[in-house]
């Protein structure tokens, strides 16, 4: 394996030979090899053009450099690390070649390179529309580092945060009361108009294009931006508000969307099965409204139909306000879970077991979301096995059972399906359609579904509440030893 020494030879003497015309490396260039343009290292004056070889060895040491430093790989998304050191390496190049040692190379550019990575940290709330709850008056609530509020609530949000007012916002209050903002200039909509008819005299439909476009254009900034984030948040979703801390801006953003997802998926853990699928964030949700059918028989008219296919869990009055009461200590253990995929700062005194958790309540929002059950169920089910460490039938078995206090030969079905059965039955369909066994494609399974959901449900719930007393209690961070902590279980 090179050494970082070597690598940065080797994308230094690359990146100087094709700054001469009559290198080698410079002529493959010319001749097509990386038409139309070709790889280019950025620099402080434009970008140094350079070669494969160059690039490849860059990468290997942007990867390296992050891969032997924790904190760094937790802060810092790869792309954005190659790119950081792409930058680097370019910004110093012309210092590069004024050094007569090449030894000392390597020693500049991680200087720079370490400092900027571990200064590129930055702490962002992350603002995510959400289908949560309709019609209904519910107080605002966390679960972790992720809060739920009202839109009528969001402003206020981000002007505690700011420490004032923005000036876009009362244009934001004029668009959701249902009224009209101001347009721009008339004036520069009839101008644009004049001179798309001078060059296309016929087109009237390219006139009033360029009235529209030009008159926008014309709007005050404040008046764009009012227009541009009133209309990402509609009438009936909620805001989740996630603060993520220490880390570069496509890394924060990414965890902010999946402790999102994950706070989703908490409360999912607490729905009626019905319900579950209606949570969701806004770039999971499909288009409320929807077209179901578009077909045609043979010597017939095209045949169309539609659906609402509304997200958002809806009821009777005082039902959101209800499930949040009910749920507070679900809430909040897994909020504890949650909030290391926020912070670069180990929170859970049991952080490997925790971690289970959460990629297992993440397995079963995925499977909730998805859209044919066979798919569902080899989700639902490697959330049950991540959940037990990876211990397939018997473990999750074993762990259900000491989770909920029941006996293995429980009946937990209206047929007299004991829970034993069911885990059996459950784990034999995923190994089936896993592997091949059935091509469940064309097969209903939506009742294998709906009784694996609430079993996962039901075990991932558990599994966080007697995780938080097991931490509390100064538990070790070891699967077999908080099993152990469980009642036994019982045949």
């Amino acid at each position: 394996m090179p050494s970082y020494g070597d690598l940065v030879a080797t994308i230094f003497e690359q990146t100087l030979a094709c700054q001469d015309p009559s290198s080698l490396e410079s002529k493959a260039r010319k001749n097509g090899r990386y038409a139309p343009f070709g790889p280019h290292i950025p620099g402080e004056n434009g970008a140094y053009p350079t070669t494969d070889v160059a690039m490849e060895a860059l990468t290997q040491l942007a990867d390296r450099v992050r891969a032997n430093d924790p904190a760094m790989h937790a802060a810092i998304d790869r792309d954005q690390m190659r790119l950081l050191a792409s930058r680097v390496v370019g910004k110093l190049l012309p210092e590069l070649s004024q050094e007569s040692e090449p030894g000392r190379h390597w020693p500049m550019i991680r200087e720079h390179l370490m400092s900027q990575a571990r200064s590129i940290g930055q702490s962002i709330t992350h603002y995510v529309p959400v289908w949560l709850f309709l019609a209904q008056d519910c107080a605002p609530f966390s679960i972790g580092p992720v809060r739920f509020i009202r839109r009528e609530d969001w402003l206020g949000a981000i002007t505690a945060r700011r420490g004032k007012e923005s000036s876009w916002m009362p244009g934001v209050r004029v668009l959701w009361a249902g009224r009209r903002l101001k347009g721009g200039s008339w004036l520069a909509g009839i101008r644009a108009s004049v001179r798309a008819f001078a060059k296309a005299p016929v087109h009237p439909s390219a006139w009033a294009h360029a009235f529209t476009a030009a008159r926008r254009h014309s709007e005050p900034k404040d008046t764009f931006h009012a227009r541009t984030i009133a209309r990402q948040i509609r009438t009936d979703q909620w805001i989740a508000c996630v603060e993520v801390d220490g880390f570069e801006r496509e890394e924060s953003r990414r965890r902010g969307l999946l402790a999102t997802r994950v706070a989703l998926d908490t409360i999912r853990l607490v729905l009626d099965g019905t319900h579950r699928r209606l949570v969701s964030t806004a770039a999971d949700s499909v288009v409320p409204f929807s077209v179901e059918r578009l077909s045609q028989v043979a010597g017939e008219d095209l045949a169309h139909g539609w659906r609402i296919n509304r997200p958002g869990v809806s009821g009777a009055p005082g039902l959101a306000q209800s499930i949040v009461d009910a749920s507070r200590p679900v809430f909040d253990a897994a909020g504890i879970c949650l909030a290391a995929s926020a912070t670069l700062s180990p929170i859970h005194p049991c952080p490997k077991l925790a971690e289970k958790w959460f990629n297992a309540a993440h397995w079963f929002g995925r499977a909730c979301l998805a859209d044919v059950d066979f798919v569902a169920v080899v989700m639902l089910v490697i959330a049950l096995d991540v959940l037990c460490g990876g211990r397939e039938e018997r473990g999750i078995l074993e762990l259900v059972c000491r989770l909920t206090d029941t006996p293995a030969s429980t009946p937990v079905l209206p047929d007299g399906t004991k829970l034993g059965q069911l885990v059996k039955r459950g784990y034999k369909l995923r190994s089936e359609v896993a592997h091949g066994s059935i091509l469940a494609v064309h097969q209903s399974l939506d009742g294998e579904r709906a009784q694996l959901e609430s079993l996962a449900a039901a075990a991932i719930a558990e599994y966080a509440v007697e995780l938080q007393k097991y931490s509390q209690s100064g538990g070790a961070d070891d699967r077999d030893a908080f099993l152990a902590s469980l009642p036994q279980m019982q045949t």
